[in-house]
């Protein structure tokens, strides 16, 4: 009689291993994808942050119409570098241009993007694509402003 009992105990305890392992296989891919999310929001919110900074600095020099810079840099939003060739710690690039308009007379339109720079993708990009993870701005600034 104890063999028996035995026997179905091991039987309960492998299916339930079984159904463990499964859910576990299921689970898995969903932390990947929660990964994924919370590296993109960071870049988000980075990006965004970054667009706003540089566009409080130019609203507080008021650019003149034709200007414009790209700009790298680091993962704390520090200034890397400057120009074409990004530096090899380059994270986000950003990107501003100042331009006039007609009509708008003594005003700039001013676009500022940021995005951040995916491996494989350079960093070299002059006008960095706004990625689902990146950030555009556009504003008026005018003389006065």
């Amino acid at each position: 009689m104890w063999s028996s009992r035995r026997g179905i105990g091991l039987v309960e305890v492998i299916i339930a291993v079984g159904l463990f392992v499964t859910l576990a296989a299921g689970i898995v891919p969903l932390f990947s994808l929660s990964a994924r999310s919370l590296a993109g929001a960071r870049h988000r919110t980075s990006s965004l942050i970054l667009a706003v900074d540089k566009l409080e600095q130019l609203r507080a020099t008021v650019p003149t119409p034709g200007a414009g810079q790209t700009e790298y840099l680091d993962t704390n939003g520090r200034l890397i570098g400057i120009g074409r060739t990004p530096p090899s710690d380059t994270v986000y690039v950003r990107v501003w241009t100042a331009g006039s308009r007609p009509g708008l007379g003594g005003v700039s339109v001013v676009r500022v993007t940021v995005a951040p720079v995916h491996s494989g993708d350079g960093g070299g990009r002059q006008e960095p694509d706004v990625a689902p993870d990146g950030a555009r701005l556009v504003t008026l600034l005018g003389v006065g402003s």
